[in-house]
């Protein structure tokens, strides 16, 4: 076992999930050049560059993300910012790839991360995220790899009742990250503060 995996394997409640990230390779959802930093323990902590302008997300609090969602297998999942595509792929090992939806606004991380999903059968959806994506709602969970800067609620509108919506809220730099489930009042936990990029779209930054 690698000296990573004894750091991250005992953070992560969700068996399922353990298993799923034992079973995907991080370094096959980087870049050439920075792939060696993939499991490195030094960088466990830390979002690795894709390429000037976008990381992924560090590798500590994307599982803790993960795990906060409580994926089980069947669940539909959308992603909100498919990045590198290496948590698209752990989603996709515990609920099936013919549940998760991801989508990503630009161009350039979209196409990046198709290539590396196409084992997996995964579409990239190309489009602004924060407005979710109707065509395949409803969703059981929902998870969102940018900052918004308020509640996202056409997001949220497109959970099934009791699904769960993890996400990063905050206009400054530092933001609050949030489990949110659906019922007749949305009931939301903050769970840590968290630092992501703002999120661009019609619901998201416009600065």
């Amino acid at each position: 076992m690698r000296k990573v995996d004894q750091l991250i394997l005992p953070m992560i409640q969700n068996e399922e999930l353990k298993r799923a990230y034992m079973s995907v390779n991080r370094e096959d959802f980087l870049p050439e050049k920075n792939a060696r930093f993939a499991y490195d323990p030094e960088w466990i902590d830390k979002p690795i560059p894709l390429n000037d302008r976008v990381n992924m997300t560090a590798l500590s609090l994307g599982i803790k993300m993960l795990d906060y969602l409580n994926l089980k297998r069947g669940e539909r999942v959308l992603e909100v910012g498919t990045g590198s595509g290496y948590y698209t792929a752990i989603i996709a090992e515990v609920v099936g790839s013919e549940n998760v939806t991801t989508v990503e606004v630009d161009p350039w991380v979209s196409n990046f991360a198709s290539v590396r999903l196409s084992k997996y059968n995964i579409k990239v959806e190309t489009t602004d995220g924060t407005i979710g994506f109707p065509k395949k709602a409803p969703y059981q969970r929902a998870i969102i790899w940018a900052a918004m800067p308020t509640m996202p609620c056409l997001v949220y509108e497109q959970l099934e009742r009791e699904g769960i919506l993890i996400v990063p809220i905050g206009t400054q730099k530092v933001q609050n990250l949030y489990r949110i489930t659906k019922g007749d009042q949305a009931r939301m936990e903050r769970l840590e503060t968290v630092i992501f990029m703002r999120a661009q779209g019609l619901c998201g930054f416009y600065d």
